[in-house]
């Protein structure tokens, strides 16, 4: 590093003042947005707490309790409810808790589904699977994809569905062994997860995902089985369809615990919260893909919606029928009502699309407990669909990541060409997902902040002498950190290269809590070094040591993508004794 660089390092390390820096410089966008937009959602009186370290239940309680009663959502990662005695200024009151890294108003969502009259169908004979509504007029986005039965031969992993919940009744969930494991309703409580949406839309759902080869009206993507891939209902939405965020992190968290690899959440909602993204990453370290639609905002405001827009989550659009409609001006394109934006990673059937409803539910009928719907609700339970087959065909020793990647990769390019915020990369393509090699794994993932990482050694601990290589992206995986043991008095080089966008280079202390959070308490107290120079696509930090400790290096995507190559040198010459900084060797301080 340049000597100027050098000393500014070493003063933060000693902790004394440095000069503001630039609004290029290591300071990172927010992680939140802790604003609700104009009329969105609910309100509701709880508050979701994220705390830096992962307090057990009395800790977090004597933290809060002079505001109010929490309970746990994700203690493992630590995040909690507060539901404070009074409203006025618990928000502000709770940040200046002990090691507060976000608190946030509990945010509503609503399920992906339009109304839409029902169109006729017609049977067509001769169907290779049993189910009599198996035919290419009611379930056209099954041969459309080129869709076998062939692709489900082996036994999958669970897929939850977090929706309003699941008509056990229905013939096509109903027949013993039932193909259900551990039913939870996060709204209610308990086991209860009877579909009470007037439109039957968890049971819909559903059904598109893992409708049984029974006999009985259609065959979902990957069909469900007692013992070899059943699934998980979650019920997380009321009766006009509208979940909370808090419901979402109980049900996702209640979904993992049960086994769950691939978690299907056809809702949406503007406005993104610390908590539930924080709790996605756990769901992906914990080996659970997240696939979620984009919304139906399309034609009006286009609003890039969560959960499908967090990083690591698989955000699916509609593709549109054979039909031509308003909707639909060319068959088989991206339906207009279907968002777009960079939420966007893939498109799948989502019009015109048939499966199981509640026998009381009317609405696009085409026949007792079936129905056609339209919406992004329905595309995103085909790709859950598809990931579980992807797994299955691997014997689930993908990681999310690279299930995400390459349903991305072996998707169907439509125009134009490439990526793009309308179709993603392209339709997706079961047979090619479920038959082509899948792309290497990411290391060391997840790795976006020291709680991910605080009980496990990463690769620079386990193979310091070899370079990392692994990939980086600005909007799905901007930050990868790596802890390292150091000897006090050593002096350490990092060297990070890639080819494309903008990516730096970041060292902090042992006593760090967070990377992602990088205002001015953060970084005088906790930065040692940052390289980030513009127009270079290699970054260095050297550093003296000033003392034993485990330390933090993260490599951040400012833009763009790419795989790049972090290497680490040890014992280099020392230039100039560097004064420890008063204290011991304690990794447990707050900012």
């Amino acid at each position: 590093m340049p000597r100027a660089s050098h000393l500014a390092a070493v003063a933060v390390a000693a902790g004394l003042a440095i000069a503001p820096v630039a609004v290029a410089g290591p300071e990172k966008p927010p992680l939140d947005d802790p604003a609700p937009a104009a009329g969105e959602g609910r309100p509701t009186g709880n508050l979701l707490v994220t705390f830096r370290d992962r307090p057990d239940g009395p800790t977090a309680a004597a933290r809060l309790r002079a505001i109010g009663k929490v309970r746990p959502m994700v203690p493992e990662i630590g995040i909690w409810q507060l539901r404070p005695r009074s409203r006025a200024g618990a928000v502000a009151r709770a940040e200046q808790a002990q090691a507060v890294a976000a608190v946030e108003v509990v945010r509503s969502r609503k399920i992906d589904q339009l109304v839409r009259p029902s169109r006729p169908f017609t049977l067509t004979e001769g169907a290779s699977v049993n189910d009599p509504l198996y035919d290419e007029s009611r379930q056209w986005g099954l041969f459309r994809t080129g869709w076998s039965s062939s692709l489900s031969t082996r036994p999958r992993p669970p897929i939850a569905i977090l929706d309003a919940g699941l008509d056990l009744s229905h013939p096509e969930w109903s027949a013993k062994p039932r193909p259900i494991r551990r039913p939870f309703s996060a709204f209610r409580g308990g086991s209860g997860v009877s579909d009470w949406n007037e439109f039957g839309h968890g049971t819909h759902v559903a059904g598109i995902a893992a409708a049984p080869v029974n006999g009985l009206g259609i065959v979902g993507v990957a069909p469900a089985k007692k013992g070899s891939g059943e699934i998980i209902p979650v019920q997380i939405a009321d009766r006009e369809g509208f979940s909370k965020d808090s419901t979402l992190i109980k049900g996702i968290r209640h979904a993992v615990r049960a086994g769950a690899k691939v978690i299907n959440i056809s809702a949406s909602g503007a406005g993104k919260s610390r908590a539930l993204g924080d709790t996605i990453l756990w769901a992906a370290d914990r080996g659970a893909l997240v696939v979620a639609s984009v919304g139906n905002e399309g034609l009006g405001l286009n609003t890039l919606n969560y959960p499908a827009a967090y990083p690591r989550v698989l955000g699916v659009g509609a593709q549109c029928d054979g039909v031509r409609s308003g909707d639909c001006p060319r068959p088989y394109g991206v339906a207009r009502f279907s968002n777009s934006n960079e939420s966007v990673d893939v498109i799948a059937p989502g019009v015109g699309v048939v499966s199981s409803v509640p026998v009381g539910v009317s609405e696009g009928a085409v026949a007792v407990g079936y129905a056609a719907k339209d919406g992004t609700s329905m595309a995103s339970p085909f790709v859950s669909g598809v990931a579980s087959l992807v797994m299955a065909n691997n014997r689930t020793k993908l990681s999310p990541y690279q299930v995400r990647r390459h349903i991305e990769n072996t998707a169907r390019d439509v125009r134009p060409r490439g990526r793009d915020d309308r179709s993603g990369h392209g339709v997706v393509n079961p047979v090619g997902a479920v038959t082509l090699p899948a792309p290497p794994d990411d290391v060391d993932e997840v790795n976006d902040d020291v709680k991910f990482i605080a009980r496990r050694k990463g690769i620079l601990e386990r193979k310091p002498k070899t370079p990392v290589t692994a990939f980086i992206d600005a909007m799905e995986d901007q930050d990868d950190l790596y802890a390292v043991r150091l000897k006090g008095g050593e002096r350490v080089r990092f060297t990070l290269t890639h080819t494309k966008g903008r990516v730096e280079l970041y060292f902090w202390s042992p006593r760090t809590r967070t990377i992602r959070q990088t205002g001015p308490a953060n970084l005088q107290r906790n930065l040692l070094a940052y390289a980030g120079k513009r127009r270079t696509r290699t970054q260095v930090i050297e550093f003296d040591v000033p003392r034993n400790g485990r330390y933090f290096v993260n490599v951040f995507a400012r833009s763009g993508k790419d795989r790049y190559t972090l290497t680490m040198e040890r014992g280099l010459p020392v230039e100039a004794p560097v004064s420890a900084p008063a204290g011991d060797d304690e990794e447990g301080a707050d900012e």
